[in-house]
């Protein structure tokens, strides 16, 4: 293998582990929760609360309602007992009696209506779990997916490594230092191909004197973009 053969593999190797770089970190940073299952667990988390809410107003009011019908109950066995002769001890009991059946009225009301609510926040909790159920399971099949990806990724990148550990002794250090000084200023693109007498990264054609003087030195390197040449050929 030539010495542009090689640095060329090399920068094979180079771009191929930088594109895998790029792809695992941004893998990498996917994992975690998704802004769709942080929404339908808030969701599913707001429902619960409501549903909480109304069952405790519910059974606090149907607590109010039975303690409103016991003294209801109790004011009028006592009215209708005859044990009650003074007129106006008569009169407030019978008083009392009707504020408390108006107020009956209102609390079966309110009890009906926490009911209803009740309901619905049951409709919304049903609906919100089975919405964060399938969020999850959309959320963990897209992180196994990620996984296995971090996974393959991570075998090549290391597979990468070994043949650059591999490749790195048969170069020579002053074309090391060319070609890492080349693909820093040239876009990761040290070496390119010389196609039809012409370099195919900036197009121009190389002389037949720079040729010559390329193959003796055992390098050819382009006299406008500077990059090393691997003749088609190779």
């Amino acid at each position: 293998m030539s010495r542009a053969a090689s640095l060329y593999r090399l920068q094979k190797l180079d771009s191929e582990g930088d594109e895998k770089q790029s792809r695992l970190e941004a893998v990498r940073a996917a994992l975690g929760e998704t802004p769709a299952l942080r929404r339908a667990r808030a969701r599913a988390q707001k429902a619960a609360a409501a549903v909480q809410q109304w069952r405790t107003r519910q059974r606090d009011l149907d607590l109010t309602v039975r303690s409103i019908k016991d003294e209801i109950a109790a004011a009028e066995k006592q009215l209708y007992s005859g044990s009650i002769r003074n007129p106006k001890e008569l009169s407030d009991l019978q008083a009392k009696a009707a504020s408390l059946k108006r107020l009956l009225g209102h609390k079966e009301n309110d009890l009906l209506e926490a009911m209803i609510a009740l309901e619905e926040a049951e409709a919304e909790l049903e609906a919100a779990q089975a919405q964060q159920a399938e969020a999850e399971a959309c959320w963990q099949a897209g992180q196994d997916e990620l996984t296995a990806e971090i996974e393959q990724l991570e075998r090549r990148l290391a597979e990468i490594a070994r043949a650059r550990e591999g490749l790195l002794p048969l170069l020579r250090p002053d074309d090391l230092a060319l070609y890492r000084n080349l693909r820093q200023r040239r876009g990761g693109v040290a070496v390119a191909a010389m196609r039809g007498g012409a370099c195919t990264a900036c197009g121009m054609e190389v002389p037949p004197g720079r040729l010559a003087e390329g193959r003796a030195a055992g390098l050819l390197t382009c006299g406008n973009c500077e990059r090393i040449l691997l003749e088609e050929e190779e």
